[in-house]
């Protein structure tokens, strides 16, 4: 998949949402009621959306809105304030690519990030560090278990795993266990690992669409291998940029994409898997969720309660904020990028344990990699998640909890290697980890090479 070109025709350059939007905002400004930035510069940018995406806004205003955007640190209130109910879930990602348009080089980092490190955002580097460091993180011979999964023939679904999970490998493998335990016959298809595939989310949110959009054309393409167009996602990301980002993006898209949760919730709730419920060793918790803003803002939020429904020990205890309206993480840590040190010495950076603690749960559940990492590692303070002070509340992500109750259980490598530096084996060891990490900067980043590949043989079988 080397020297791709990008082609102006790849789709329809989100303007069903401009569409819809032009026809249904009245411009009220009540979304930015709560927005931080419209706080500081008092600069009504909800006057000025519709004449940015009809191309009719004179360039001053062109120039507000791209120090407006800057500044904004992605927190979303604006998505679900609308007193006209507007989804307004694509409204973010439409404005940056108004101006991607506009300027190619348009890039989006937060305010206090300095401007300079924009050079460094570049979307074919950055997926090639991701693509190196999967294939860095898991050992060939665990990838092979899983070989054939991978081959492309009819399935009654396809799992695109993303990139996030191959990051925690123990997630990673308990859910493709679970999948093999409940006899799921489905494709695999693994985000940055083998191919240059990718919902393309993650650059959308920066701004780079052009590498964004090739990515998710080959995701696209590679699906259809497999004779199914209905999608099962693990990552919440993966879920907003193929539910609400790709048909926006690419013509005649006509995926079905389910969550994991939904998806195994309603597996369980048949008649020959439900003797896997009743597992004499499943432990009663009383668990609370963290809803990622990127799966509640994209319509799902109950398929994580009905999958915990019908595992009769697991009760939960909701956090003042919740489903919809759940507190953004990232958010939490970009407003303390001013600071850096904070995030190694502060410790209340993430008001989302506080109300975990006041749950009165035994554990908080995740529901996304990048969400698991920052609460495991900022959740109480860069020192707890080193193991030198003790945690108010663990974090588990519902791959753990439901494998657990299954009788899958791994360890989590990502708490183990925040506590353990070096170890025996030293594979299991954080320093192991980063110097994978240096690797895949060194390979991908700046070298800007694939890593090399397990040969697949058609036919042929783990």
């Amino acid at each position: 998949m080397k020297n791709m070109k990008f082609s102006s025709n790849m789709g329809t350059e989100f303007s069903k949402f401009k569409d819809y939007y032009i026809n249904k905002c009245n411009e009220c400004g009540i979304c930015y009621k709560n927005c931080y930035v419209y706080s500081h510069s008092q600069y009504p940018i909800y006057k000025y959306i519709k004449k940015l995406f009809q191309r009719k806004l004179d360039k001053k205003n062109v120039r507000k809105i791209k120090k407006f955007m800057k500044s904004c640190i992605y927190c979303k209130s604006c998505q679900i304030s609308c007193i006209n109910h507007i989804d307004l879930t694509e409204r973010l990602t439409t404005i940056k690519f108004e101006l991607f348009k506009l300027n190619r080089k348009f890039t989006w980092l937060p305010y206090n990030i300095p401007s300079i490190f924009a050079k460094f955002i570049n979307g074919k580097r950055i997926a090639y560090t991701i693509m190196n460091l999967n294939n860095y993180l898991i050992p060939k011979r665990n990838r092979e278990m899983f070989r054939e999964y991978r081959l492309p023939k009819t399935r009654d679904i396809v799992f695109f795993s993303g990139c996030g999970i191959q990051m925690l490998e123990n997630q990673y493998y308990t859910l493709l266990d679970i999948f093999n335990k409940l006899s799921l016959n489905f494709g695999l298809i693994e985000g940055l690992y083998n191919k240059l595939v990718c919902c393309g989310a993650v650059l959308f949110g920066l701004g780079k669409f052009e590498y964004g959009k090739i990515l998710l054309k080959n995701l696209v393409d590679e699906i259809k291998k497999f004779n199914v167009n209905k999608v099962m996602v693990y990552c919440a990301t993966c879920y907003y940029g193929l539910k609400k980002l790709a048909p926006q993006l690419i013509e005649d898209y006509d995926l079905e994409i389910i969550h994991a949760t939904d998806y195994i919730a309603e597996i369980l709730q048949k008649e020959e898997n439900k003797k896997l419920l009743n597992n004499p060793k499943a432990k009663s918790q009383l668990i609370t969720i963290h809803d990622s803003c990127h799966l509640a803002h994209s319509g799902d939020v109950s398929s994580i309660r009905n999958l915990f429904s019908v595992l009769s020990n697991i009760t939960i205890s909701e956090m003042k904020h919740n489903k919809e309206n759940s507190i953004c993480d990232l958010y939490c840590i970009i407003k303390e990028l001013k600071n850096p040190l904070k995030l190694l010495v502060k410790k209340d950076i993430l008001p989302i344990i506080d109300e975990a603690v006041e749950s009165k749960a035994d554990y908080l559940c995740s529901l996304c990699p990048n969400c698991h990492a920052v609460l495991s590692i900022f959740g109480d303070g860069f020192p707890s998640a080193l193991g030198l002070t003790n945690k108010r509340i663990l974090v588990k992500n519902w791959v753990t909890i439901l494998g657990e109750y299954l009788g899958i259980e791994k360890k989590d490598m990502l708490t183990y290697r925040l506590t353990h530096f070096m170890t025996i084996p030293f594979k299991e060891s954080g320093l192991w980890y980063l110097i994978q990490v240096l690797k895949a900067f060194i390979r991908g980043y700046i070298g800007l090479k694939e890593p090399k590949q397990i040969k697949i043989e058609k036919g042929q079988r783990s």
